[in-house]
């Protein structure tokens, strides 16, 4: 779970970083709200800096900004920045909206580098969602003031290994952005045992897709030279980043050479990932020049998952007309697996267009599968299944998920349930905790 809400929150101040970029950076010019990127503190503005320092505000901003003229010129304090950045994400938690994070952007990217510094200084800094993801925009402006000035930050006042992995990733991400070159050499200037925890893995995503994106070869070149070719993860991570960035069937064909000669199927597997979402005729025509049967196989089935977890409608429907005969009831299962985490409903739906398969084991792997973040959908679909063992191994499973939430719940669940299933569920429960108790 911690896994869970960490990746979650580090989606989220990633995208705070790259939606409200991508609303201002079309709209700023050089004029009085503008301010002079540099790395180097001793350049910054020496204005006075206390709580009630002045910002100027554009006119235009991010959608839903201030749009009145005389509105639009009113001075905002430090501490009003503050103010409005906390009323716009103080109370949404893991899911503040991209409007309101867009608007929050626009208010806090005002700032230069000593106002950025006197904001984090006033920030409470804590562990709740938002003030996470309040603290994380003003890291990231900081980051693209200062970027080494923000790493200090980071690792002096960012606690918890979760919360500063993420934060670290944000700012280099950030860094990335405006010079990946720089952002790189500092990368690669870290111990190994940096670059090898949590904070490393996550730092390649925003990293290597920023380098691709302004020079392709530059990235693939440092994965082929700057990194162990034993560590198939890191590799995996920075090729997956880079494959992101592309757009062009010659960029794909041309990272998928390069690729395949570093003897890596989950680098490979990373670029079929992507450019299955973008072209998918020019992707499956190339893997299906893959000479290896095997390879193939596991390759197409792990890029197909991923495609489908963001397309599942079309991806679901590629990768079954690409199965054989005897091959329809295998690939029934992957596609059940790949919905039935995020997207069960649509896995059900999915599996009962289906005539030539044989549904029923199927329908109790969906239901196996959601029971533990679903059991509502789990609870509301039991009575499709006709297999004893089964419907008892999946009753158990959608009451020990009810417990987890409410025990009256899960007890008024088992309630409904035939008096035999309910006492083989009991029994089975009981031995459990007998084992358990035993040590």
């Amino acid at each position: 779970m911690k896994l869970l809400i960490g990746s979650l929150w580090i989606a989220t101040v990633i995208c705070a970083y790259w939606y409200g970029t991508s609303q201002l950076n079309s709209q700023q010019t050089a004029g009085p709200g503008y301010v002079n990127i540099t790395t180097d503190a001793a350049t910054a503005d020496k204005q006075n800096v206390t709580g009630s320092t002045v910002l100027p505000v554009d006119e235009e901003t991010a959608e839903g900004a201030v749009t009145n003229a005389e509105s639009a010129y009113k001075p905002v304090t430090v501490d009003d920045a503050i103010a409005q950045t906390q009323a716009l994400l103080g109370d949404m938690g893991w899911s503040p909206t991209m409007a309101s994070i867009a608007k929050a952007y626009a208010i806090v990217s005002k700032l230069n580098l000593e106002q950025t510094l006197a904001a984090l200084n006033q920030l409470e800094y804590g562990d709740s969602p938002e003030s996470l993801q309040i603290t994380m925009l003003f890291i990231n402006r900081l980051a693209e003031l200062s970027p080494l000035q923000a790493i200090d930050y980071v690792n002096l006042n960012v606690t918890g290994s979760m919360q500063k992995d993420g934060a670290m990733a944000a700012v280099i991400a950030t860094w990335a952005d405006s010079d990946p070159h720089a952002a790189l050499q500092w990368y690669l200037s870290q111990p190994e045992d940096t670059r090898q925890q949590a904070m490393g893995r996550f730092a390649l995503g925003g990293l290597f897709s920023s380098l691709a994106r302004q020079d392709l070869d530059a990235a693939i070149s440092s994965i082929e030279t700057d990194f162990d070719a034993n560590d198939f993860e890191a590799i995996q991570y920075a090729i997956g980043s880079t494959a992101r960035s592309l757009q062009k069937t010659e960029d794909f064909e041309y990272l998928l050479e390069r690729v395949q000669a570093m003897d890596n199927d989950s680098a490979l597997q990373a670029v079929f990932s992507s450019w299955l979402a973008k072209e998918p005729d020019e992707a499956l025509a190339r893997l299906d020049l893959i000479s290896d049967p095997e390879q193939k196989q596991v390759i197409e089935e792990r890029a197909f998952r991923s495609w489908m977890v963001r397309e599942p409608e079309e991806a679901a429907e590629r990768f079954m007309q690409r199965a054989a005969p005897d091959q329809r009831q295998s690939r029934a299962k992957v596609v059940v697996e790949a919905m039935s985490f995020n997207q069960p409903e649509r896995a059900l739906s999915w599996l009962n267009r289906q005539t030539d398969i044989d549904t029923q084991p199927l329908t109790s792997e969906l239901i196996s599968r959601s029971a533990y973040r679903n059991p509502q959908f789990a609870d509301q679909n039991l009575h499709k299944i006709t297999e004893q063992d089964d419907l008892t191994r999946l009753t158990s499973r959608v009451y020990q998920s009810y417990s987890r939430y409410s025990q009256a719940k899960a007890d008024e669940f088992l309630s409904r349930q035939s008096p035999a299933i309910r006492e083989q569920v009991l029994t089975k429960l009981k031995r459990v905790e007998e084992i358990r108790s035993r040590g």
